[in-house]
């Protein structure tokens, strides 16, 4: 009868200890997590209208509605395609985002193609660099017009693909301006191929955490401990991320990949008479300096994915040696890592993307660089 009520005893202490422990537990969470930095998602950071878009004329309600959901697309096996779109903002049509002062008079077009900066859904049409440019050809010429062949996460390898479903005639000109995706996908998140339905379904699968973890601990009301748990593992970089050496490789891979796939973009342009350039994107991590806001936004890592500047600091320079042999090659390629280093003012809204007044610097960039035909 002893033993009996000894083991009893010693139960009942036991789970007496578990719920003092987990009461604990959710206690130091919730201190925890009232101290650590809060940081606003995409979409509810630019609604607040951040210093990017403190001059800009067309921020309102109704154009932050169309900016989050004016950018659709569906993904195959290879690349994503958009859905067009009708707005008073920001229009997609016929798979292409809407370029601004087109001539109707032109015979040549310009095609540039990107990914999500090209594409610019944090501006209206006609503050896109595509539409920049077409604006400042239009000061010199009316004999080309630009297509706008920007879509989100396409890397240079689906640019490319892009391209050999675009029939060009002799006249034409092909703009390539890229570099951030083939780190973002083939560095950072080591998809080979970049983002498409095969990558994405993999992506989407929940770890061990989201999909385990977590229902547990939200049935016993450990809330905040879930709360701090989701916290530590967002602001975590990838575990694939963290090591120098692996990362080099891959990137070096990449920037290789990277390199022939503009060399391969080039031929096709050329065997068709069209004249090809190619542009090295920059991105925040290029500036020669940060402003605290700049900071303020690679730190918040729900807008700059948590290990992406050790990533881009071990890829970059791999990227610019291929540049440097590209042009080496006779191909046109041009190093724009530094455009915005003596911008005015606040233009980045994350580590990539932009507002009008970089637009504006990128496209007279690119448009200087260009042999244009009068």
């Amino acid at each position: 009868m002893a033993v009996k009520f000894d083991r009893i005893s010693n139960l009942i202490i036991v789970l007496v200890t578990l719920i003092v422990t987990s009461y604990l537990i959710e206690i130091c969470s919730q201190l925890i997590i009232k101290k650590l930095p809060a940081y606003d998602s995409r979409w509810v950071f630019r609604a607040k209208k951040p210093p990017a878009y403190s001059d800009s004329p067309y921020f309102s309600a109704e154009f932050m509605h169309e900016s989050s959901n004016g950018e659709k697309g569906k993904f195959d096996d290879k690349v994503r395609r958009l859905v067009n779109f009708e707005g008073k903002y920001i229009n997609v049509i016929d798979g292409h985002r809407r370029t601004a002062f087109v001539p109707e008079d032109a015979k040549n077009t310009v095609y540039i193609y990107g990914a999500s900066t090209i594409y610019s859904q944090e501006v209206p049409d006609e503050y896109t660099i595509p539409s920049i440019v077409q604006r400042k050809i239009n000061e010199i010429t009316t004999q080309y017009k630009v297509v706008n062949y920007g879509v989100s996460s396409m890397n240079s390898e689906q640019q490319l693909f892009f391209l050999h479903e675009t029939t060009l005639k002799e006249g034409d000109i092909v703009i390539f301006f890229d570099g951030g995706c083939d780190i973002i996908y083939k560095v950072y998140n080591d998809y080979e191929y970049g983002l498409n339905i095969n990558t994405l379904r993999n992506s989407e699968k929940p770890g061990v955490l989201e999909s385990r973890i977590l229902p547990v601990l939200e049935k016993l009301k450990l809330i905040h401990f879930a709360e701090l748990l989701k916290y530590i593992k967002q602001q975590s970089p990838p575990l694939h991320t963290r090591n120098a050496e692996e990362v080099n490789a891959r990137a070096i891979k990449a920037s290789e990949n990277f390199a022939n796939n503009i060399r391969l973009a080039h031929q096709y342009s050329k065997a068709s008479g069209a004249d090809f350039y190619h542009f090295l994107q920059p991105s925040i991590f290029s500036l020669k300096s940060r402003t605290k806001h700049e900071q303020l936004l690679i730190d918040n890592f729900l807008l700059t994915p948590p290990g992406m500047e050790f990533v881009y600091t071990h890829s970059i320079d791999k990227f610019a040696n291929q540049n440097d042999a590209l042009n080496a090659d006779g191909i046109i390629s041009v190093d724009l890592r530094s455009v915005l280093d003596n911008k005015q003012g606040e233009v980045f809204l994350d580590f990539a993307h932009t507002t009008e007044r970089a637009n504006e610097i990128i496209a007279t960039a690119i448009f200087s660089m260009v042999r244009w035909k009068r």
